[in-house]
């Protein structure tokens, strides 16, 4: 972009009322990276949307991480100049959120209760559809915050929508957690959209809310009151958007509701939003329907649009845009900077000082990957984990004469530990989860087949694999494996329409399987009949009390039926407190 092509557009945003710098130095501050490839084109529609999920309060920017540079002030001014640049007057933008906003940094979890800060700052963007995630359910702190703060706020009240999540008052009456529908007309082509927001079968929540299946919602009064109030005639787009899966080949819940949905609306188009999975995907339905699932931890915006609404075959377009300034900036076409976002970036990094994120306490010598390392390099973190962090474990309930074996859920990290300066902040980035220790006195022979039964078999609860950051084999198997050295590495997408959502070109990651649990094996007597201490996270006790007990069954003489009041505290430190112990020694030693 040359000067006088910025000039423009200066004067063109000035005229709108946003609020832009007065110095040209500031401006080009603020559009980085100008030397950058330019981003693949959005595709703008009659109706057109933005959607995020599964943030877990990654609020304040990738800091080391170039593709995601961009904070949650950036993504609120890139929200009000796309709207302004490139929708107008004469068509619609609805921006959608499906939940996960806790459990992932420290934004939101240093903070008590949990998300009390970061559910300020994600307020302050202007949804005009939004839900919860299974994240917002695991603890009662969370499930009230996100009912009182967001749910029931004045200015969500009516974007906010649960068709299948109930709250429980204090005074445990059942109540709508928001709305359970949202039908409206848009600003600007008054195209008539019904909405809907279904949660996946999640079983695990706590006391303060309910969760019922999305299929059965179908049959229940209210929902059969909506579609009579709005029928196929009355609605132009059918909005599902909500916390499960695009593609889901298990549990096929979305093609459920699909199903259902096709049934009373035949021929109306039919956009689906989801999440839960964390990964980059776009499904295809019908000729009439598409779903995307746009990633995680702030890391991606996605973005469809839909022409010929009304008026024969629907087109679908779909875009992968980083959470960069360059491609806020680019798509935008204007400088990133509004007043409020930069206000609200400003606020960002004073609360990440007030909770003394960027405290450096150790020094990481190298990177450790989730998956685009084999579990068995020695940079892959659950390798770390296993050979040098988990054994440092010590108990403060019993004694340690006896062998261990530790497992943890490799869901219980959460995202990659890079090469340099270990924060405060770095700990709830790898591992946010407060886990308890427990544990077991079993024989070493159950105890020695414990890992592999949760890895083979179909125990595990969904909610407890690793984030699935490769997409499944999906669109043309020729898509190619791009390795450039002028690109940086990152996301590169297929899906039902190909291999070319991503807005911006990355080299590619490899990606290797994990699974389910890992393990240390301390082993001080090897005879089969030894009683061992088979150690774990509280979250999975029900788990590996059914891999004991069926185990036990295939074991020659009395079997034993093993109880939660087998099961004891263990004690010792976190996961992350151990990580943080380690490299904070190792750095002293570098």
């Amino acid at each position: 972009m040359h000067f006088g092509q910025l000039l423009v557009v200066l004067i063109t945003c000035t005229g709108l009322g946003l609020a832009l710098p007065t110095s040209d130095q500031r401006v080009l501050q603020r559009f980085p990276s100008l030397e950058q490839a330019a981003p693949r084109e959005l595709e703008i529609g009659e109706l057109n949307f933005l959607h995020t999920t599964d943030t877990h309060g990654w609020l304040g920017s990738h800091l080391n991480q170039p593709n995601y540079d961009a904070d949650w002030g950036d993504f609120v001014s890139f929200v009000e100049i796309f709207r302004h640049n490139r929708i107008g007057a004469s068509r619609d933008l609805i921006l959608v959120d499906t939940g996960d906003k806790h459990d992932g940094n420290g934004l939101s979890d240093a903070t008590v209760p949990n998300g009390r800060i970061s559910t300020e700052i994600f307020n302050k963007q202007d949804y005009d559809l939004l839900t919860l995630g299974n994240h917002e359910l695991y603890t009662e702190e969370n499930t009230i915050l996100e009912y009182h703060r967001t749910a029931q706020s004045p200015k969500f009240k009516e974007a906010y929508v649960s068709s299948n999540v109930e709250f429980v008052t204090d005074d445990g009456d059942i109540v709508p957690f928001g709305s359970k529908y949202r039908y409206f007309e848009t600003t600007n082509r008054k195209i008539r959209v019904l909405s809907f927001a279904f949660m996946f079968n999640f079983q695990r929540a706590n006391a303060r809310a309910k969760v019922t299946p999305a299929v059965a919602i179908f049959e229940e009064d209210w929902f059969q009151n909506v579609v009579r109030q709005f029928p196929a005639e009355k609605v132009d787009v059918v909005v599902v958007f909500g916390h499960l899966p695009i593609t889901d080949p298990e549990d096929r819940e979305i093609n459920q509701v699909h199903t259902k949905l096709r049934e009373i609306y035949p021929q109306t188009v039919i956009q689906y939003f989801g999440g839960h999975s964390h990964i980059r995907d776009f499904a295809v339905f019908d000729d009439r329907a598409t779903g995307i699932q746009s990633g995680r931890f702030a890391e991606t915006v996605g973005f469809v649009s839909i022409d010929q609404v009304g008026d024969g075959t629907p087109n679908f377009s779909r875009r992968y845009v980083d959470f960069s300034k360059n491609s806020f900036s680019q798509h935008a076409k204007a400088p990133l900077y509004t007043t409020r976002g930069s206000e609200l970036s400003n606020h960002i990094q004073s609360i990440r000082q007030n909770l003394e994120l960027n405290q450096v306490v150790g020094y990481v010598p190298s990177s450790y990957y989730m998956y685009s390392k084999p579990t068995t390099s020695k940079h892959n973190i659950y390798n770390l984990l296993t050979s040098q962090v988990l054994p440092r474990l010590r108990s403060d309930e019993t004694d340690e004469s006896k062998s261990r074996f530790i497992i943890i859920n490799t869901g219980s990290i959460r995202y990659d530990l890079y090469k340099g300066n270990f924060t405060k902040d770095t700990e709830y980035i790898v591992s946010p989860f407060p886990n308890d220790w427990n544990y077991i006195e079993v024989p070493l022979s159950l105890a020695e087949n414990v890992a592999d039964y949760l890895n083979d078999g179909p125990v595990l609860y969904s909610s407890m694999a690793p984030p699935k950051i490769s997409n499944m084999v999906k669109g043309p198997a020729s898509c190619p494996f791009i390795h450039d050295p002028d690109l940086r590495k990152g996301y590169t997408t297929s899906d039902d329409f190909g291999c070319d959502g991503d807005d911006m070109l990355h080299n590619t990651e490899l990606y290797f399987e994990v699974p389910n649990v890992v393990q240390t094996v301390e082993l001080k007597q090897i005879k089969s009949e030894t009683a061992v201490h088979l150690i774990f996270y509280s979250f999975i006790e029900s788990d590996i009390l059914h891999a004991l007990n069926e185990l036990s069954k295939s074991q020659v003489g009395e079997t034993k039926l093993f109880t939660e009041n087998d099961c004891k505290k263990y004690g010792g430190a976190s996961t992350k407190q151990l990580l943080k112990e380690y490299i904070q020694e190792l750095s002293l030693h570098t």
